[in-house]
């Protein structure tokens, strides 16, 4: 094997690490004595997912002339409140809507604002845009089914 080929197995090996710890499955390279039920694509959302975060802090910024929001992909689970903390890092204001919620701010130039969001229902996915600005990049808000 050369060595191009050794760095794409390695880099598509730590990706598959990812996605897997990313859908929350545990595995373990050495062997079991008692053998991990197997996972169905339902088995996740029939059980649904837990949290131990009630804040999520999000920017506003500019990256390439654009205004962005970061993380562009905000997780949280149905049932709790979650509170958003969104930093405007831009020497404008800048827009935070979530038309599916009814959720509409105005962020002001160097300050936090809070958005608390009770009542998520789960299986919801919600586009996050700005109102002031609709051609900027947009998020998405993903509400799991909780345990």
């Amino acid at each position: 094997m050369n060595r191009t080929t050794t760095t794409s197995l390695s880099k598509f090996g730590a990706l598959l690490a990812l996605a897997v710890m990313a859908t929350g499955c545990q595995f373990s390279a050495g062997a079991s004595s008692s053998p991990a039920p197997p996972l169905t694509p339902m088995s996740h959302s029939l059980r649904g997912f837990a949290t131990d975060t009630a804040t999520t802090q999000m920017v506003t910024t500019k990256v390439g002339g654009k205004n962005v929001y970061i993380p562009s992909t905000v997780v949280v689970t149905a049932g709790a409140t979650h509170t958003l903390s969104l930093y405007n890092t831009t020497d404008g204001p800048h827009g935070f809507q979530i038309e599916g919620l009814g959720v509409t701010e105005v962020l002001l130039p160097g300050q936090e604002t809070e958005v608390v969001l009770e009542n998520l229902e789960g299986g919801n996915v919600y586009q996050i845009g700005c109102q002031l600005h609709p051609p900027h990049r947009t998020a998405t808000l993903v509400v799991l089914k909780s345990r």
